[in-house]
């Protein structure tokens, strides 16, 4: 009863996230006198040449001419823009963005606008019988700025028979990068001398999985892959410098794959703010990189840099890295070898991702352009406090593929990568559970966890 409710809690919290995402601050309506809807400036639309804050900034610095930030269209067109934001100058002369398709646009054409009824509400009128002043729906502030329709209707447009088969892909391709991993945690446990079945290891990964769906996140993977190995190797401190040396691996891996694709990401890094952002990071990435492996091939090189670092919470940090990665000072054939599975492991993820992006049937984005948010996608879940990504990814694939998708097929790429995570690939961790009837495996705790440390430190 208690992992049911558990479950239940975590479902609900996990909906509470998802439903935020889609919460509007402000918008409103805003009145448009209707002789101005003819008028030349009255709609314009997004420049996709206008650049970001940093374009923006450096351009200030240089003394560049930046372009203008908003193009001029007709009430006409501005319903063939459906990825990008469309603008229309209000009473009084202030330009507020509205929602078009949502609201006013009808299969590609301006079709409604509202009038301001007695009783203070607002209803929907004919463009062709336009009161005066005509109305338009504005958009407020959302973290995923799309409605109910425009997910229903993402839905009921799909290809069913295409869906499917994309979705296997998915499932296939990310399956193939939790072996990798799971080959990547042999390895390590091997260099420390720890000689464990990888079918054993196999099962408790995915036992693992299935626990961060049914127990909260102090209690998932790395947890119950730490009870399992201290409980039967007795040797808690091998196997917890594993598990520290691989979540480095993890993220030299990432960095490497970020910055592999980032040549190719197109548009995503060029007019477009959190883009431009990630691709100024590039020599901080690279620098981390840099520095992750060599921390994890050379650690003694950086054991006396330690005392420069300010901040004790990274000096206590890194130190931990590095007396990890000592233990595999003569070990670096299975560093490098776990470094090569922790690549596949982060593009067979991003491979998932473009694989949702083929089931919705999107067209508009590239390959390289889909698999590079994914990976800044998953370096956002690694550093941003969430539970288990929820909500951060379908930020990011909103964010970086804003005026290229609409923001509601942004939000499924990296929603229906949640559920294959947390369904086909996680549930099986259960039944492996319950088929093998080891009654010491039916739940862990922290308290579990330390005491099972404790003893294998007293033997």
């Amino acid at each position: 009863m208690k992992r049911l409710l558990t479950f239940v809690w975590k479902l609900v919290a996990t909906l509470a996230i998802f439903a935020a995402l889609f919460f509007e601050f402000g918008g409103g309506y805003a009145a448009v006198p209707t002789a101005d809807l003819s008028a030349p400036g009255t709609f314009q639309i997004a420049n996709p040449a206008y650049p970001g804050l940093v374009g923006r900034l450096k351009a200030r610095l240089t003394g560049a001419t930046l372009p203008a930030p908003r193009l001029d269209t007709t009430l006409a067109d501005v319903c063939s823009h459906a990825e990008r934001a469309v603008f229309v100058q209000a009473a009084g002369g202030k330009t507020k963005r509205f929602k078009g398709r949502t609201h006013h646009c009808r299969d590609g054409a301006f079709a409604t606008v509202y009038e301001l009824t007695a009783d203070g509400s607002y209803v929907e009128r004919p463009i062709a019988g336009a009161p005066d002043p005509a109305y338009f729906r504005i958009q407020g502030f959302q973290l995923v700025p799309a409605e109910p329709r425009e997910l229903w209707e993402v839905i009921r447009t799909l290809d069913v028979r295409l869906f499917l088969l994309w979705m296997l892909a998915a499932i296939l391709v990310k399956t193939v990068g939790i072996f990798a991993n799971i080959w990547r945690w042999q390895v390590l446990l091997g260099g420390q001398g720890i000689d464990l079945k990888f079918g054993f290891l196999t099962s408790t990964y995915f036992i693992g999985r299935y626990f961060g769906i049914v127990t909260p996140s102090t209690m998932g993977l790395d947890a119950w892959r730490l009870y399992e190995t201290i409980r039967l190797t007795k040797r808690p401190v091998e196997c917890t410098t594993v598990l520290a040396v691989e979540r480095v691996i993890g993220l030299v891996g990432l960095l490497a794959v970020i910055l592999g694709f980032m040549p190719f990401a197109g548009k995503l890094t060029q007019g477009q703010t959190f883009g431009e952002l990630v691709a100024a990071m590039r020599i901080p990435l690279a620098g981390a990189l840099l520095f992750g492996t060599m921390a994890l091939l050379r650690p003694a090189w950086f054991q006396t840099l330690l005392r420069l670092v300010p901040s004790q919470r990274i000096r206590g940090f890194a130190g931990n890295v590095i007396n990890s990665a000592t233990a595999y000072s003569d070990k670096r054939g299975h560093l490098l070898l776990a470094l090569g599975l922790a690549v596949v492991g982060q593009i067979t993820t991003t491979l998932m991702y473009f694989c949702n992006a083929m089931s919705l049937g999107i067209e508009s984005v590239t390959m390289n352009e889909v698999l590079f948010t994914s990976a800044v996608m998953t370096f956002g879940t690694f550093i941003a406090p969430s539970a288990s990504g929820e909500g951060v990814r379908e930020w990011v694939f909103v964010k970086l593929l804003e005026g290229r998708v609409l923001p509601a097929q942004a939000f499924f790429i990296g929603n229906l990568g949640f559920w294959i995570e947390k369904g086909p690939l996680s549930i099986p961790g259960g039944i492996i559970l319950w088929l093998r009837k080891d009654p010491t495996l039916s739940g862990v705790t922290r308290e579990d966890l330390e005491r099972v440390r404790q003893e294998a430190q007293a033997k």
